[in-house]
């Protein structure tokens, strides 16, 4: 494994013009195990999200019906929501102040099934709308983020696009560029208290900065591109963390989780940890009062059509 401390940052950031302040540590580690191995024939998450009100993760599934189950501290997958008209599901979030959960919906190995944003009651798991983001050209929603007032941002992994979904349905393509292109492209997506989105190109490794205001993409400087970057989580010190994996063989990509500090307004990311991860294909992270975890569903299986019997969440 190998590490940048925090004193490394600081020794960086005088030479971009910069003033750091010290990451806090994470919430102390009470509820929640350092590992979770639930047994769940063939559900291959890609997406998780932290549902406070079960205090338990939630993940998503490929696969038809796709389903989003939940996983509390003792490690069972339990269903929530179960709709036999999608085939699977990517990115989600939880949107605590409307009582729902938001995923992307969509499988890589079933495209004719479409792609969008699907809406669902935390109590119930009712579906509450369904948002079609199948367009002309080539689209493949991935991620998922929301603001404070419920509006959704959804990354377009091969429309090399972001689209704003509000409340109500209404669907706004908030960016579309070059940028977030070739092949899979933007991927994983944070909202940051401050206003603003970071994107990451999972290709070629660069992070993007996105006002919604006044939506231009700028790049975030790196000391090195985060190749083969998928989900992507902001903890509430202000770091954040990026999941990395070989899952489409872009040369240089590996399976790492790397947590970075983000300054300049988040125009910056000046790199703090650099982990080679043990679980063969991590895609995205949880923040959860008991930690940050990094969610491994087995996606490699699923790509070589080979079968699983679990899938893994570890605290980092």
């Amino acid at each position: 494994m190998r590490r940048r401390s925090l004193l490394t940052a600081l020794l960086v950031a005088p030479a971009l013009g910069l003033t750091l302040a010290p990451a806090t540590a994470d919430p102390a580690h009470t509820g929640l195990p350092a590992v979770l191995r639930p047994a769940a024939e063939n559900l291959f998450p890609e997406g998780v999200a932290w549902d406070p009100g079960r205090r338990e993760l939630l993940v998503g599934s490929f696969g038809t019906p796709a389903r989003i189950s939940a996983v509390g501290a003792d490690g069972v997958a339990r269903a929530v929501v179960s709709d036999p008209e999608l085939t699977g599901f990517a990115g989600m979030k939880v949107d605590t102040r409307h009582n729902r959960v938001v995923a992307v919906y969509g499988n890589p190995a079933e495209p004719a099934g479409g792609t969008g944003l699907a809406s669902y009651d935390l109590a119930t798991g009712r579906r509450t709308s369904l948002v079609d983001l199948t367009g002309s050209g080539p689209r493949g929603a991935n991620d998922v983020v929301l603001d404070k007032s419920g509006t959704a941002y959804v990354t377009d992994a091969l429309g090399g696009a972001v689209y704003r979904v509000e409340p109500d349905g209404t669907v706004a393509t908030l960016v579309s560029d070059p940028r977030l292109l070739p092949a899979i492209g933007a991927n994983g997506i944070v909202w940051h208290p401050d206003g603003y989105l970071l994107v990451i190109n999972y290709t070629t490794g660069r992070l993007f900065r996105l006002d919604p205001r006044h939506p231009a993409l700028t790049e975030v400087r790196l000391a090195t591109p985060l190749i083969g970057g998928d989900g992507m989580a902001l903890r509430g010190d202000g770091t954040l963390i990026v999941a990395t994996n070989a899952l489409a063989g872009v040369p240089g990509s590996r399976a790492a989780v790397h947590e970075l500090l983000l300054v300049g307004g988040g125009r910056v990311a000046v790199p703090l940890a650099d982990r080679a991860w043990p679980d063969p294909a991590p895609t995205t992270i949880a923040v959860t009062p008991s930690g940050s975890y990094v969610l491994d569903g087995r996606i490699d299986k699923f790509l070589a059509g080979e079968p699983a019997a679990d899938f893994v969440l570890r605290r980092i």
